[in-house]
């Protein structure tokens, strides 16, 4: 067992000289076992991973642990990762690494103690690429009584503990064309469906169930919102604190006359409107992406939404119907808005 002396840090370094590799390879040792002190992760490798080292190196080498910044991941890494341990792992020499390690197989255990309400068989390993693609580690579990998410490779790279929430399997996504954006609200508990067996893509968006889904978005602190501005907005129902949190930082405004008609269905340019609110709101620039696209019904878009719609495009956010259309009064799916929330997440991230 090689370990680092008790060095304490997020980069830790294992030496493992040209003279142990060898005398490994001459003994025949099939495991040996690679102690990265603090943060303790345990990695263990066979003797034909050693052999490899050996081969490819023919020299002393260095063992590094580097715990990266969980917020510079994007998409769907940082989604599952969350602010969960997340390490670089690397075989250094010279200036050159052994990524690969051919027919070897390495065993690593990363210390991990599950946060509150989370179900330890849904602590899994994961392995982001240099694409920053995540991969789900098949045969990883998490340890209950070692602590610690096991599993087994046979490369080093950018590894981490995971959290996968096991989603309901909605028959009516399975063929969508939004299926990956409505798993990606759900998983991020946006939105949910509307029965046990169904989510209704096609069906249209409310008012009230979008500014909700975008309140669970933001992680707004709901709590101190207690009474309704609006007359139309009961101070109980299941929508009213994330209105009054949406009204009260201009990203909705209500409909006159004291209203916001929550139950009414919400319009494409509606829903324009307000990401552009919640854009300004949270202080993110949103990007000019592609050229303005004059729809064949742009004529259509009501004054107050023009910009919005505009820059939605332009973002890549929301994008026409058949027929170059943009239909600035039709309502929005539930798919649509499905849609236009992670394109709006994936670009902030």
């Amino acid at each position: 067992q090689l370990d680092t002396g008790g060095r304490n840090g997020s980069n830790v370094t294992v030496n493992l000289p040209k003279s142990v590799q060898e005398n490994i390879i001459t003994n025949k040792i099939v495991n040996t076992i690679v102690v990265v002190d603090k943060p303790d992760i345990r990695i263990g490798m066979d003797l034909e991973t050693v052999q490899e080292i050996n081969r490819q190196a023919n020299s002393d080498v260095n063992i590094t642990a580097n715990r990266t910044d969980s917020s510079r991941l994007t998409g769907d890494a940082r989604n599952a990762i969350g602010d969960r341990p997340v390490f670089d792992l690397n075989v250094n020499y010279s200036d050159k690494k052994v990524s690969s390690f051919g027919s070897g197989n390495i065993s690593i255990a990363i210390p991990y103690t599950p946060k509150t309400g989370e179900n330890p068989e849904n602590i899994k390993a994961v392995y982001v690429g240099s694409d920053a693609k995540l991969q789900w580690i098949e045969g990883s579990y998490y340890d209950s009584a070692e602590k610690a998410v096991r599993f087994s490779t046979s490369h080093f790279s950018t590894y981490g503990v995971g959290y996968k929430q096991e989603l309901p399997s909605f028959a009516d996504i399975s063929s969508h064309w939004a299926k990956e954006d409505i798993e990606f609200v759900m998983s991020k508990g946006l939105l949910g469906g509307t029965s046990e067996a169904a989510f209704e893509p096609d069906t249209a968006m409310t008012r009230g169930m979008f500014v909700t889904a975008l309140g669970r978005l933001a992680g707004a602190d709901l709590e101190s919102y207690k009474k309704s501005s609006f007359a139309d907005v009961r101070d109980n129902a299941y929508y009213m604190s994330s209105i009054e949190w949406a009204s009260k930082n201009s990203i909705v405004n209500g409909m006159g006359n004291g209203k916001f008609a929550p139950d009414q269905l919400i319009t494409r340019e509606q829903m324009s409107g307000i990401m552009q609110n919640y854009a300004k709101a949270t202080g993110f620039i949103l990007p000019e992406l592609y050229a303005e696209n004059i729809f064949a019904d742009s004529s259509r878009i009501s004054a107050y939404a023009r910009n919005a719609v505009k820059q939605m495009q332009m973002a890549g956010i929301i994008s026409g119907r058949n027929g170059n259309l943009i239909d600035p009064q039709g309502t929005a799916t539930r798919a649509e808005a499905s849609a236009v929330i992670r394109r709006f997440v994936e670009l902030m991230n």
